[in-house]
């Protein structure tokens, strides 16, 4: 018979367990935070707010995202200054939290990553300092007064930026240093070898090592402050990174690049002291159309620059994996759970099938010889994982035992198929089409690549996290509280479903030179199955030699009263 004390001890073991349950709670941040998309879309801005401010704590393990989230509505509501402070607490959150506390660790460790702190993504990071650099763009243009300051924020936020990539490209390398690295002998074997094994995704290609958007936005802040030189710097990074790798990584259009090598030779004549430089640069990197263009920008000319940010980011998802035990083979057994509606079911095991069946020729021969045709087939729906060399330590931390009979389930984020619904948004100019918007950004894509770059460390986290807490349960002794325990662990498996989801899904920009006064703007976003997305028109008043921003956010069915863009007139460039 158990003592008193071990009694006492087991109940409040399974006291703890069931309090995991409770506050762990079931859903995915993006359910939990769905009205907040609907809100947005119909220009419920204060909605919007209530629902981040219900859902989430400003002091919490979700006080990134509070702030990141509000700072972006409060930007889309044309409230730059409260959207910078916002931004500025994020920025500051961000930066303490590069420090891992060991507290944090294990509290994630005995329950879900959503019971530790939110740390954001390099690129959420980076966007940061987009916004505030946006945000005091669009403040000059409505402050004349105070122009000059907050041009000077824009500028400062840039600074801010450019450091942080140029810390990133050193630490992850460059696209040269990528190609240098592929061209190896010996990295070519190991690719022949990751082939016969089904592994056939080159991660190198998926890691987030610069941002050749926020670089050429940096070039037009600098522009707009009449730092010509460094805005050619600039861009000319920009279209360097655009060419060297960063548009074939998230799916850019070769005009992205075209465009950013036409604003480093537009800077290179603006600025001076290139003469003999920048024919030959034109002649090289511009198209017959684009240098012919070039001859309507002169030092006094006027000029209108779009950005358009497009749809919605998509959400975090998380999928269920059994984990049983194979005691025949030593093996780790782990086989996708599929749960939802039929096309949700269908996106779960093509994520599973893609990053971790056991669908190589290699793994195909071994599940052949050990457990013939049906384990060879078996093996492109599942996953095995020797333990054989660590058997006695299996048995010794009773991971054996908590992995036999139904095992161990776990949870892991992924991110289901989600192509646009809109097509190229379609430029008019005083009633005349002036073509497409040129895609500059794809975030849709940014966030995609991270989740595939961490897909192999989330299952192992989530392995170690599930199996700790089974072998806690077997401490119980008890059968029944043993079994309750193991239930309630696998119910409270969470994932890390967290993300930026205010963010935009693509980006997109374009530039016009134009005469001066008063023009209409029409931006045209028809839907991929046709009809239209997003429809708007604008007036502007362009003076001589100014650079007016026109910023649209592109979402469906925006009602009426939604302030959907704003026009910044930055000052002349003379």
């Amino acid at each position: 018979m158990l003592n008193r004390v071990e009694k006492m001890s087991r109940f409040s073991l399974l006291g703890l367990v069931f309090l995991i349950a409770t506050l762990s709670g079931c859903a995915t941040y993006g359910k939990g935070t769905i009205t907040v998309s609907q809100s947005l879309s119909t220009g419920d801005y204060e909605g919007a707010r209530t629902s981040i401010k219900g859902q989430l704590n400003a002091d919490g393990k979700d006080r990134l995202l509070y702030h990141m989230e509000l700072g972006l509505i409060d930007h889309l509501s044309g409230n730059y200054e409260a959207s910078n402070q916002a931004l500025t607490l994020a920025s500051d959150i961000g930066e303490n939290l590069e420090t891992t506390h060991v507290s944090d660790v294990m509290k994630v460790a005995l329950t879900s990553p959503r019971m530790g702190a939110y740390r954001g993504t390099l690129f959420e990071r980076a966007f940061i300092h987009y916004y505030k650099t946006l945000n005091y763009t669009l403040l000059a243009a409505a402050h004349p007064a105070r122009r000059q300051e907050y041009l000077e924020g824009a500028r400062i936020e840039s600074r801010k930026v450019d450091i942080m990539l140029t810390a990133l490209r050193n630490e992850q390398g460059n696209y040269q240093d990528l190609e240098d690295k592929k061209g190896s002998l010996f990295v070519q074997l190991l690719k022949i070898l990751d082939t016969l094994q089904g592994r056939t995704l080159d991660k190198d290609w998926l890691v987030y090592r610069e941002d050749a958007y926020i670089r050429y936005m940096s070039g037009l802040s600098y522009e707009g402050n009449g730092e010509f030189d460094d805005a050619r710097v600039a861009y000319q990074l920009a279209a360097k990174l655009y060419e060297k790798g960063y548009a074939k990584q998230y799916q850019l259009k070769s005009d992205i690049t075209e465009q950013a090598w036409f604003d480093t030779i537009r800077m290179m004549k603006r600025a001076g002291g290139f003469e003999n430089d920048w024919p030959a640069l034109a002649e090289k990197k511009l198209s017959p159309t684009m240098r012919e263009q070039l001859k309507a920008f002169t030092r006094d000319s006027s000029q209108l620059v779009v950005i358009t940010h497009t749809g919605m980011i998509p959400e975090r998802q998380e999928m269920n994996i059994q984990m049983t035990l194979d005691t025949s083979t030593k093996e780790l057994v782990l086989r996708p759970v599929l749960t939802g509606t039929p096309q949700e079911k269908n996106d779960q095991a093509s994520w599973f099938y893609a990053m971790y069946s056991d669908r190589g020729l290699l793994g195909l021969l071994s599940n052949y010889q050990t457990r013939g045709l049906y384990g060879s087939l078996d093996g492109l729906r599942s996953k095995r994982v020797s333990i054989a060399a660590v058997w006695k330590l299996a048995e010794e931390t009773k991971l054996t035992k908590a992995a036999a009979g139904l095992g161990v389930r776990v949870t892991v984020p992924f991110y289901s198929p989600h192509p646009a619904d809109f097509s190229e948004t379609e430029l008019w100019l005083d009633g005349k089409k002036h073509g497409t918007m040129i895609k500059a950004e794809s975030l849709a894509q940014l966030a995609l690549q991270e989740q595939l770059l961490g897909a192999d460390k989330d299952l192992k986290m989530a392995l170690a996290r599930e199996l700790t807490k089974s072998i806690a349960c077997e401490w119980l002794g008890n059968e029944l509280f043993v079994k309750a325990c193991q239930l309630t662990a696998a119910v409270t498996s969470q994932a890390e479903t967290r993300n930026w989801l205010t963010l935009p899904y693509d980006i997109a920009v374009q530039r016009i030179p134009l005469e001066p006064g008063l023009h209409r703007v029409k931006l045209l976003t028809p839907k991929v199955q046709g009809g239209v997305y997003h429809n708007i028109t604008r007036e502007i008043d362009v003076k001589k030699g100014g650079l007016v921003v026109l910023r649209e956010r592109v979402l469906h069915r925006l009602a009426p009263t939604q302030k959907v863009a704003e026009a910044a007139l930055l000052p002349t460039m003379k």
